[in-house]
């Protein structure tokens, strides 16, 4: 069990993890280390280990503070990368508030609940006086994250919302959300927040940038995720091509290390990929479309990376009390294989950040890979308008 806590403009923040292989105990240990039943919000994020329906009731039971969770493949906590257990941080202040909203079902990423829900959190996000931010967690099999985020972003308007796709830890169950005692499989929540005073910003770090090989996605199932043909060649052959190798050399490094990157005006977004199939295609992260130009990326300095994007945040945000962060399962597969992941995590601890690792992460509108998108909060830094 470990624990820490910091405080900023009112608000405190409390950090924990447990590695207490029943849920009833872990619950009621990070329960008492995160002060829960007197706090404003309560985050969990927690490892397949668990048997989810006891894990749910245990949260429903033992947090009476509003709880948004999910499972993951592996935590970002003191510790820095961490596997397995529960990381948690309860967020304090008489100026903060939150509410969770169930999206569900997002079975064929078309769902009246959905809307409904989004409806909701809209009326919620137009209090006068108040200002508002979201937290997403989605399901990160459910394939519906481009048309929840997109969703929410024409309901919400210019409420900020950022978060991470749910994950499977390896040989657990299916990746889930919870909300109101359970544990949901195709579903998202929405951990919808108010302020006053306190200060917010969400953010995005990466470390590609385009190289000057240049490949058209020539046929392509969007709802699928599949890409079957790049430059009019099977796509699994095209990239490889592209990277002076087999197919049969093409696994989980190659793809961590060399994404497809799209060019949006002066975004750069990374496009993920899983796997190759039987057939030739590639399963990628994200939904992709026929007719888009895309370049195998390069990599430059994560580290570097990182430190400018924090730097930027605190610009907006003094010294934040609550660091949380989503951080992209491929992003770690490449920081291990290149051997930096002990240092990314140790910045990351070092700067108080708690998170998890996803299955792709949402900022704004958009379903991204590759990142690590985030959300500091605390006092406004100096000049800066809450």
């Amino acid at each position: 069990m470990t624990s820490s806590d910091a405080t900023s403009s009112g608000l405190r923040a409390r950090r924990a993890y447990t590695d207490e292989p029943n849920p009833t105990r872990a619950i009621s240990v990070l329960a008492e280390a995160l002060q829960a039943d007197h706090a404003s919000a309560v985050l969990l994020f927690c490892s397949g280990q668990y048997d989810l329906a006891r894990l749910g009731r245990a949260i429903d039971q033992g947090i009476k503070a509003p709880v948004a969770a999910c499972t993951s493949a592996g935590q970002i906590g003191a510790g820095g990368f961490e596997r397995g257990g529960i990381t948690g941080v309860s967020l304090s202040s008489t100026d903060l508030s939150m509410r969770p909203y169930l999206l569900s079902p997002l079975s064929l990423c078309r769902s009246q609940s959905v809307g409904l829900a989004s409806e909701q959190a809209r009326r919620a996000a137009t209090n006068p006086g108040m200002r508002s931010f979201g937290i997403l967690l989605v399901d990160g099999l459910s394939r519906g994250e481009e048309y929840v985020a997109s969703a929410l972003y024409e309901a919400l308007g210019n409420v900020p919302v950022v978060g991470g796709s749910a994950a499977p830890s390896p040989n657990g169950p299916e990746p889930a959300v919870y909300h109101g005692g359970q544990f949901w499989q195709g579903a998202a929540v929405l951990a919808l927040f108010e302020t006053r005073s306190l200060a917010f910003e969400v953010f995005s770090a990466q470390h590609f940038v385009p190289s000057e090989n240049k490949l058209v996605i020539t046929l392509a199932d969007p709802d699928r995720r599949l890409v079957y043909e790049l430059n009019g060649q099977p796509a699994a052959q095209a990239y490889a091509s592209a990277l002076g190798l087999e197919t049969a050399q093409l696994g989980p490094r190659q793809f961590a290390c060399r994404p497809l990157l799209l060019e949006m005006g002066e975004q750069l977004l990374p496009r993920g990929i899983w796997a190759h199939q039987p057939d030739g295609s590639l399963t990628m992260a994200c939904s992709v479309e026929e007719g888009l130009v895309v370049s195998i990326a390069n990599s430059t300095n994560p580290l570097v990376a990182l430190e400018r994007s924090l730097a930027e945040v605190g610009r907006r945000v003094a010294e934040p009390a609550a660091l949380v962060v989503f951080d992209c399962l491929l992003r770690r597969i490449e920081l291990e294989a290149r051997g930096l992941a002990a240092e990314v995590g140790q910045l990351l601890a070092a700067r108080g950040a708690l998170g998890f690792s996803s299955y792709g992460e949402q900022l704004g509108p958009l379903h991204v890979n590759h990142t690590l998108t985030g959300l500091a909060l605390g006092a406004p830094a100096a000049g800066a308008v809450p």
